[in-house]
């Protein structure tokens, strides 16, 4: 069994678990009109499972409280976040292409020269 190939799956599925949650619940909040203080709807409307996906989302400020039991869904702080995100995503990419492709040429030169 390939270990590294199991982890990679589990770590995939995992990740796709979360993202399925994230999407759940902002479209919780987008469905119920829920993007001001004033449309804010109560937390416990969501499935168990998704809680801690809401809590995660309002430490990030995506969701905030309204007072009370009531949050809702601040467009403003998700696109900033996704832009956050995704610049953070080019400068991972950015800083691993080089890197594999050093580690690429450095195996084919070992090979060349050990022969």
């Amino acid at each position: 069994m390939n270990v590294g190939a199991v982890t990679t799956a589990v770590n995939a599925t995992i990740a796709a678990v979360m993202q399925e949650q994230r999407r759940k619940v902002l479209a919780h909040f987008t469905a119920h009109g829920a993007t001001s203080p004033v449309s804010a709807i109560a937390r416990d409307g969501l499935e168990p499972a998704a809680q801690s996906t809401l809590d995660q989302l309002r430490a990030q400020g995506i969701i905030k409280d309204s007072g009370g039991e009531l949050s809702y869904l601040d467009a403003a702080a998700l696109a900033i976040h996704e832009k956050k995100m995704a610049r953070s995503a080019r400068v991972a990419l950015a800083v691993f292409v080089p890197v594999m492709v050093a580690v690429a040429v450095a195996v084919v030169v070992a090979i060349a020269f050990s022969r």
